[in-house]
């Protein structure tokens, strides 16, 4: 994906998928106005509301937002769904936008800023401030998946471009009262702020005679067994043919996508993780599992889990 220069007009994707709205608008295809050689600090949020805000066009390149110090954007993405409340002053199909801060000449990676456009007023999330990561591309889909009748904005980057199939954030947010509110975040930080882990997805790995590998979901049940005989070099196993060292590593979710899988009006996350046993770079499969909105938790579980091994 590359940028060039400026078009004078912005192509917006906008597919309805059973009443899902996926918008993903590919980096190579939108540019930046006066482009620097140099790289650029991140721009930090200085307001999270826009009150009375200037007419939004779908034609916009370029993008300034002053109320909020931010400038010279690029609208990435775009949707539109129904995020709040129809008894509210808002209740039309509100816009949903990324908008794209690229802070380096001829380069993908850039600060990503979610804004919802809400009639009366605009709502702005930084989505590069939590883990102080930019993307290199972002996807977009507005559709229920709590089960309360409203959209939810689901927000799938690419972090990263080595290792594995990449590195990947996931996140779901929700509009309440005058704030974009995160309901599931792929990444578990711990109380410091020091370290993070990927969502738990409960893949295990056994070792077995015979140069078999098992493969459970302590969540669901599942299981499967794995020859893995051509994968490792004699050296790897023992007498009795059973792997001496590693254990199943789960990428993050390299997709992450709604789909009513179930067919009850409501949206799940079907997820795939890049899998790996010995070496990162020892690719054995893909982790698969469908996650699900619980109100009684009120969290995202794993209600469908499969293990897909590589060709």
């Amino acid at each position: 994906m590359k940028a060039g220069k400026l078009c004078l007009v912005f192509f917006l994707v906008l597919i309805l998928f059973a009443g899902c709205t996926e918008a993903e608008t590919e980096q190579n295809q939108v540019t930046r106005e006066a482009a620097t050689a140099t790289v650029q600090e991140h721009q930090p949020l200085t307001g999270n509301i826009i009150a009375n805000p200037h007419a939004y066009s779908e034609k916009w390149m370029s993008v300034d937002l002053p109320e909020a110090g931010l400038k010279d954007l690029t609208i990435g993405n775009y949707a539109e769904g129904h995020l709040v409340a129809p008894d509210t002053d808002d209740a039309s199909a509100c816009k949903v936008y990324i908008f794209c801060d690229y802070t380096e000449e001829d380069s993908l990676y850039h600060s990503a800023y979610l804004a919802v456009s809400l009639g009366s007023k605009v709502l702005l999330k930084d989505l590069t401030e939590e883990q102080d990561s930019g993307s290199y591309q972002d996807t977009l889909y507005v559709c229920d998946v709590d089960g309360d009748g409203l959209d939810e904005i689901v927000v799938q980057q690419t972090v990263g471009m080595s290792g594995g199939a990449g590195s990947y954030w996931s996140r779901i947010f929700k509009v309440r009262a005058e704030e974009i509110e995160i309901i599931f975040d792929s990444l578990i930080v711990d109380a410091e702020n020091t370290s993070w882990d990927t969502f738990d997805t409960g893949f295990t790995s056994t070792f077995l005679s015979g140069r078999q590998v098992k493969i459970e979901n302590t969540i669901t049940g599942y299981n499967t067994t794995m020859d893995i005989s051509d994968r490792y070099q004699d050296a790897f196993f023992d007498a009795e043919g059973k792997g001496t060292t590693g254990h199943l590593y789960c990428d993050s979710f390299r997709e992450f996508i709604p789909q009513d899988v179930d067919h009850d009006g409501v949206f799940e996350l079907v997820c795939l993780q890049y899998a790996s046993l010995y070496t990162h770079a020892d690719y054995i499969g893909d982790a698969k599992t469908v996650l699900k909105y619980n109100t009684a938790s009120q969290g995202f579980e794993v209600v469908q889990a499969e293990f897909i091994p590589a060709a």
